[in-house]
């Protein structure tokens, strides 16, 4: 980063109205539960702490650290008092939302969250990871979106799984996408990691002969899912590799030659 605009900091006094949120950059949404026990607690203008911000070249100022006492303070009524704040001058999007990660590199931020701002801070895994995606219809979000994943701890887990970092996920997302469309079931964790288990153990099966089959499972992958549970809940195993056994068995299944070892250890 050494070879972006340089920034500056200096103490402010500014009133939380002021100031906004941008989802790129500070990407969890305020837990409004935390925001009404804070407030029955008994509201303390003096137990605010010194909140940050990012003063940008339009006017105005964006939340890096403190949206959640900014969101307190309109509860109370106190959105109009000013209050001190750490506020960053010069900052591009990608810093702010550096600054973002580190600030919130102690708290207990959601995977999602943490990966979007990653994405915005310019992170080559996020960054990649996101283009996969969207390769195949999907986006990363908690949009609600049918073609959203949220599953992005499963996404890592298999990006990050094979010798050339990517190539395993391209091939599960290939297959859960063209044998069930961008749909949310096909983009449960448990699901992804099933069918990923499977094309690890397996490198040279026949893809595009997975797809056919899996796409004529009835119920898709909710009942891959169901059985997973099943399987987990009958043997003590994980679910995804109750997951994964389905999906061998699916491709199994009117084979006489390349058959998968039903034997094998499951990598996930």
């Amino acid at each position: 980063m050494s070879s972006q605009p340089e920034y500056t900091v200096e103490i402010e006094f500014l009133v939380p109205s002021q100031v906004t949120t941008d989802r790129d950059v500070n990407t969890r949404p305020v837990d409004k539960t935390w925001v009404t026990r804070k407030l029955r607690e008994g509201f303390d203008l003096g137990r605010l702490g010194v909140p940050q911000v990012s003063a940008r070249p339009d006017g105005t100022y964006i939340w890096l650290d403190g949206q959640h006492r900014g969101a307190l303070c309109l509860a109370a009524d106190h959105a109009d008092v000013k209050i001190g704040m750490k506020v960053f001058r010069g900052l591009t999007k990608e810093q702010e939302a550096e600054l973002f990660l580190g600030l919130n590199d102690n708290r207990r931020v959601q995977p999602l969250y943490k990966f979007v701002a990653e994405v915005s801070a310019g992170h080559v895994e996020a960054l990649e990871i996101t283009r996969m995606a969207r390769d195949y219809g999907w986006i990363i979000s908690d949009s609600g979106a049918g073609n959203a994943i949220i599953a992005v701890a499963a996404l890592r887990k298999i990006y990050g799984k094979s010798t050339e970092k990517g190539q395993l996920l391209g091939r599960t997302l290939k297959v859960v996408t063209e044998s069930w469309g961008n749909t949310p079931a096909a983009a449960n964790s448990y699901v992804l990691l099933g069918v990923a288990s499977v094309l690890h153990n397996f490198p040279f099966l026949d893809l595009d002969g997975l797809v056919r089959k899996l796409s004529k499972i009835a119920g898709g992958p909710a009942h891959l899912l169901s059985k997973g549970r099943g399987f987990k809940e009958v043997t003590g195993g994980t679910v995804v590799e109750g997951i994964a056994k389905v999906v061998r068995d699916t491709y199994n299944s009117g084979r006489r030659a390349g058959r998968l070892n039903s034997d094998s250890r499951e990598a996930f």
